[in-house]
């Protein structure tokens, strides 16, 4: 932090307030390299739940941008640092989780959803949503595919729609 806080010219303690940690630090200069910010306007302009899925997953998960890409690679260097890989995979997946939710309430908007159901699937119990987001996380780790649009489309139509009840335009 006495690094940090030298190269930008600040005293540390002004470095300490906007990061309680090293790691908090360091999973914040991580994301904002391999993360997108918001999703844009465009994303969000699909007119089903399939296609906004793919949009919004496309984009939070950052898979068509190179450093986007390499996300699982970071977390596994991170491996000496369990707190990094704890804070940058929690922060992955609260993204994912907020993207799908989004994208819910705008098919609950379109009709294409009632909220009832969305009211149901968003519930703390549900594993759902985190079953999805697990499989994106796992993907290119665990599972050997490339998370790429292709890989979003079948997580979508195999996995995310079957389980949230919807269906696939295949």
């Amino acid at each position: 932090m006495a690094a940090v806080a030298a190269r930008a010219e600040v005293a540390k303690a002004t470095v300490y307030r906007r990061w309680a940690s090293r790691e908090d630090l360091v999973a914040d200069a991580l994301e904002s390299l391999m993360l997108p910010a918001a999703v844009p306007a465009e994303v969000t302009a699909a007119d089903t739940l399939r296609e906004d899925l793919i949009a919004t997953l496309t984009h939070s998960s950052a898979c068509l941008q190179p450093q986007g890409r390499h996300f699982s690679a970071v977390l596994a260097a991170t491996g000496s640092h369990p707190q990094i890989t704890d804070t940058l995979r929690e922060r992955y997946i609260a993204g994912q989780r907020e993207g799908i939710t989004a994208c819910l309430h705008r098919a609950q908007e379109r009709g294409e959803i009632t909220t009832e159901k969305v009211e149901r699937l968003l519930a703390p119990d549900r594993l759902e949503i985190a079953a999805a987001v697990g499989v994106m996380v796992l993907q290119e780790d665990r599972l050997g595919a490339v998370l790429d649009i292709d890989g979003i489309a079948r997580l979508v139509d195999q996995i995310l729609l079957p389980l949230v009840g919807a269906t696939t335009t295949d």
